[in-house]
């Protein structure tokens, strides 16, 4: 029987093993994208949810809103525009602004997507055996966060040991 180092380090390990849990999540939906012939990401519908709620939003008002990188953003809004998901203009007010709207092939595809995520809601509810106090949790790790970073605190705990 082969040890499990992750599990065996316990919440000593917990960046590792969210992104385990995360990768085993995202490659599973890809594998059922792929079988549906759906040429989509996992972390896509976020990015669909916000255009099709607030057409003609920025990137950064997305960022803002998935507290994610910029970078990260233009990646991925790049990506699905090369699948002809989003169309990207410029801002006419502000040129420098790179604005998005659902295409017609995403505005086609929003129904089935919407039964996907609202399936994948469902299951995941089933997966944490109908008990979501994980997310309590994961608030209070993000709002922490938030205030300071993981790096900072060992930073300041090493400091205060005068290593």
């Amino acid at each position: 029987m082969t040890l499990d180092l992750v599990r065996q380090l316990d919440y000593a390990n917990l960046d590792t093993r969210l992104k385990r849990i995360s990768d085993k999540m995202s490659h599973s939906l890809r594998a059922m994208y792929r079988d549906l012939d759906i040429d989509t990401e996992p972390n896509w519908y976020l990015v669909l949810w916000i255009v099709n709620e607030q057409p003609n939003v920025s990137v950064m008002e997305i960022a803002a809103r998935l507290k994610f990188t910029h970078q990260s953003v233009i990646t991925m809004t790049h990506k699905m525009t090369q699948k002809g998901y989003l169309l990207r203009t410029k801002d006419t007010a502000d040129k420098r602004r790179t604005i998005f709207r659902l295409t017609k092939k995403a505005q086609d595809k929003l129904p089935l997507f919407t039964k996907i995520w609202e399936i994948g809601k469902k299951v995941t509810f089933e997966l944490l055996n109908k008990n979501i106090e994980i997310m309590k949790h994961l608030e209070i790790l993000e709002s922490n966060l938030e205030h300071s970073s993981f790096g900072e605190r060992i930073a300041e705990e090493l400091t205060k040991n005068d290593l």
